[in-house]
């Protein structure tokens, strides 16, 4: 028993020193349907595989629908890319200090000629929304040259609006005294 104390003690400093550097998840804004949104990207090149630093957005979207994202750098030295994970995340570690692997939808990098001269490409996927619900487009700077601030701009199609909870009850109440008149109109 004494042995396995010290052995415990280390293992806790361990998981919460991990946990300790988790990064909180802002969302910079949900995307609308065909609106183009805009963002500054701050992080190092070499990046798009690094959660810190990465400008996370969101969009709600049905099963079966044909959701197209497309990213367009708005200074030629940024080398834009962007990762689609379905669902929405509190911090970095929902990543397992990486992106790639399990979880991810679609990777976009250089799929497009570029919109304004430069070296590289704009990224663009489509794909097919697997469920019903929220995903995130988390950006990330590839192979940049230059300054470190690379605005970009993200247009999401295909996608859905998502009433507020308040447009969700307006509309409940709405129905339920629609059908209470109704049936009073029937008797």
């Amino acid at each position: 028993m004494k042995r396995l104390i010290p052995s415990l003690a280390v293992a806790l400093v361990l998981v919460t020193g991990g946990l300790a550097q988790a990064s909180p998840i802002v969302y910079e804004a949900s995307l609308v349907n065909g609106v183009p949104v805009n963002g500054v990207n701050h992080q190092a090149p070499g990046s798009e595989n690094n959660p810190e630093g990465a400008n996370y957005f969101s969009f709600f979207a049905q099963a079966g629908s044909n959701v197209t994202v497309i990213g367009d750098r708005l200074v030629g030295a940024f080398d834009m890319s962007f990762y689609i994970y379905s669902g929405l995340f509190a911090d970095t570690t929902a990543f397992g200090g990486s992106f790639g692997g399990p979880g991810v939808i679609a990777f976009g990098d250089d799929e497009d000629a570029p919109n304004i001269p430069g070296p590289f490409g704009d990224p663009h996927v489509v794909f097919v929304a697997p469920t019903t619900g929220f995903y995130t487009v988390a950006v990330t700077n590839f192979l940049s040259a230059g300054a470190d601030n690379y605005p970009f701009q993200l247009t999401a199609r295909g996608i859905e609006s998502v009433p507020e909870p308040a447009s969700m009850v307006l509309l409940g109440s709405g129905l339920a005294a629609l059908a209470a008149r109704r049936r009073k109109a029937q008797k």
